[in-house]
């Protein structure tokens, strides 16, 4: 009984195993067909692509009648369109004429440019000619005046010295003063002047630099008197007579 069941299952089992490799047959095959359709149909479609691109390219007119009866034939009309070459020479002939205008130009400014440049040289050589005169050379050996030194430019103001006083020495006397006050811009020194008496003329003494306040006088006699007299001097010429004073005897 054992071996008929067996013997019956065997059967059993081979139907099922053809049947299944019958099915992956069938559908291996309808795999494969579906796949050359597919092959086929994009094929087809570049094909059909590629004339549509063609024929887009050209397209024929139909015959157009001429005096009735008579027909023309058939043209064939390329869309591909043409390069412009009329336009493109025309476009270097014009930036040829231009180049060509605009050197015309530059030389023409150039050429004024230096007309111009050598009528100014001209001009100022000319001027240089006529202007130019010799000055005479300055001595070294040349010094300041007074004259020269009363033209310079006027001070603001103008201040006498203070506090001028006499102090006896044993040949005579020491006369002090001090600067003024306030104008002391331009002072250039001080005069020391004495004269005999109130009527006599002024005698200059000394002139002294503007950093020196104090002069010796010499008394030569015991009799009569005389004026003492101190001036700032500036450097625009103006002389500031200081207080004047009497002293007894004569003095140089």
């Amino acid at each position: 009984m054992a071996a008929k069941k067996t013997a019956r299952k065997a059967p059993k089992k081979s139907a099922k195993k053809a049947v299944k490799k019958a099915a992956k047959r069938s559908t291996a095959k309808k795999s494969t067909a579906r796949k050359a359709v597919k092959k086929t149909a994009k094929r087809s479609a570049k094909k059909s692509a590629k004339k549509s691109s063609k024929k887009s390219s050209t397209y024929k007119v139909p015959p157009v009648p001429l005096g009735g009866s008579s027909r023309s034939s058939v043209s064939t009309i390329s869309t591909t369109p043409k390069p412009a070459s009329s336009s493109y020479s025309t476009a270097k002939k014009s930036k040829s004429t231009s180049g060509s205008s605009n050197k015309v130009m530059f030389a023409v400014i150039l050429g004024i440019v230096v007309l111009a440049v050598a009528v100014i040289a001209s001009n100022s050589s000319t001027d240089e000619s006529t202007t130019v005169t010799p000055t005479p050379a300055v001595s070294e050996s040349a010094t300041p005046t007074e004259s020269a030194s009363a033209t310079s430019a006027p001070l603001a103001a103008h201040e006498a010295p203070i506090k001028i006083v006499a102090h006896y020495t044993a040949s005579g006397a020491t006369v002090f003063w001090k600067a003024p006050a306030t104008a002391t811009e331009g002072i250039t020194g001080y005069n020391l002047e004495l004269r005999a008496g109130n009527t006599g003329d002024w005698k200059l003494v000394a002139t002294v630099p503007a950093t020196q306040f104090s002069q010796d006088i010499t008394k030569s006699d015991s009799t009569g008197w005389a004026q003492v007299k101190v001036s700032t001097v500036y450097s625009d010429g103006e002389v500031v007579a200081g207080k004047i004073f009497g002293l007894p005897g004569s003095w140089a």
